[in-house]
């Protein structure tokens, strides 16, 4: 598949789509499973709380979102720390997002209320695991989040680094992600950029449930 946005997991299995190594696999407990049990309701609105890695361009990505543009000032960056809607017509619902980025204190007042977990993380740099590992397990199981609450991985600025870089950092980060997972989660990794806005449709619709595109 020539998709951005990727399935890792199932039943302990990461396999890494035909754009990542081919070769590259690993056991991982407890992670990526997609669809699992509870209503089958359609819903008519969403909650997406945005967290991520610091500089991972969170407020950046739901400005995006939000106004189909880049941000250019610190008020429209702002704007993203209140929720914003969007009408969702392919879905028929209401898309909420706010943006708290890597501050932790923000993860405790709004990831209780999240119904997807937005965890963005800047693709460009050369990743940390021991860092990532740390905050994304913490954002899972110290703040609140609901139980069962899907995860949706963000890996930001595909356009400052070359493709093939991109699919190997998205391969390692996905083993490091899966391997602090301590609950099975339905989780998906996408690659964007806030700033072309490449991908960026495909992950709202990710966000929104939207089982097409999996």
């Amino acid at each position: 598949s020539s998709s951005s946005c990727s399935l890792f997991l199932r039943w302990g299995v990461v396999v890494f789509s035909s754009f990542c190594r081919p070769h590259i696999t690993k056991l991982i407990p407890e992670f990526v499973i997609m669809g699992g049990g509870g209503s089958t309701a359609k819903p008519t609105e969403i909650h997406a709380v945005f967290a991520g890695m610091p500089a991972a361009g969170t407020k950046a990505l739901v400005c995006r979102l939000v106004n189909n543009s880049f941000p250019e000032t610190a008020e429209e960056l702002n704007s993203s720390l209140e929720w914003r809607k969007i009408r969702r017509t392919f879905e028929e619902l209401d898309l909420h997002l706010i943006a708290v980025g890597s501050q932790s204190g923000l993860w405790t007042k709004y990831l209780p209320s999240a119904e997807v977990l937005v965890f963005a993380v800047d693709v460009s740099k050369e990743p940390d695991a021991a860092a990532l590992s740390t905050s994304f397990s913490s954002a899972l199981k110290d703040h609140g989040l609901p139980e069962g609450t899907p995860v949706v991985v963000l890996l930001n600025k595909t356009d400052l680094v070359d493709k093939n870089i991109v699919d190997e950092r998205k391969a390692f980060m996905a083993a490091v992600l899966g391997s602090c997972s301590g609950a099975m989660r339905t989780c998906r990794v996408c690659c964007v950029s806030a700033k072309s806005g490449d991908e960026l449709d495909e992950a709202a619709r990710v966000i929104c449930g939207n089982t097409l595109t999996f």
